[in-house]
């Protein structure tokens, strides 16, 4: 199994899923534009994930992957559990809802020249992300987790997009509760040897 990574990528979510599964797995430098990337993923974005013949380079379906084809998992949700609506509907929301938004942001402030940096996107990634973030907030009021009592691959989704706040300047939009689960999601050790890894 390997992984096309940089820490600061969607490929942390593949590794923190990996790690809370114990799976073995080797990681690859993910240097975008380079022929190893491409080879894989001719997009040139990251996550790129192989596991013998299978490529995948959504962050969200390779977790979904490795719950199916590595479990059973506690990571993982089933469709006779009573919170598999909430897992798929916040497994979903932490990248379609959440990071995608502030993809936009990240691209401005990383590739735009200087000139074009800020204005309009920043504004609007402000106002969309809050609205966004509501149904997070809502769920944390009743669980301490996406999908009820235990940590799921959900958490890893959202944490992902949470965790973006600081480099976009919206950390200010993390309340205390929310700031207090990504807290809490941090101190897992399977968290903690991801970003020893680097």
């Amino acid at each position: 199994m390997k992984i096309y990574h940089n820490i600061h990528t969607r490929s942390f979510r593949i590794l923190w899923m990996a790690e809370e599964m114990g799976l073995p797995y080797e990681t690859v430098p993910g240097e975008l534009g380079s022929p190893a990337l491409l080879a894989v993923n001719p997009s040139s974005t990251l996550p790129a994930f192989v596991d013998g013949d299978v490529v995948m380079t959504e962050s969200v379906a390779v977790l979904e992957y490795l719950g199916g084809r590595y479990g059973p998992t506690p990571l993982t949700v089933g469709p006779s559990e009573p919170n598999y609506a909430d897992y798929l509907q916040f497994m979903y929301l932490g990248e379609a809802s959440l990071a995608t938004v502030l993809t936009a942001q990240i691209r401005n402030q990383v590739f735009a020249p200087e000139h074009q940096k800020g204005g309009w996107i920043v504004e609007d990634t402000r106002s969309a992300f809050t609205k966004r973030l509501e149904p997070v907030k809502r769920k944390l009021e009743k669980s301490p987790y996406m999908a009820g009592d235990r940590f799921t691959a959900a958490d890893i989704s959202v944490f992902y997009a949470l965790n973006l706040l600081e480099f976009v300047n919206l950390a200010d939009l993390l309340t205390p509760k929310l700031s207090d689960y990504r807290e809490r999601l941090k101190s897992r050790p399977a968290f903690q040897r991801v970003v020893a890894r680097g």
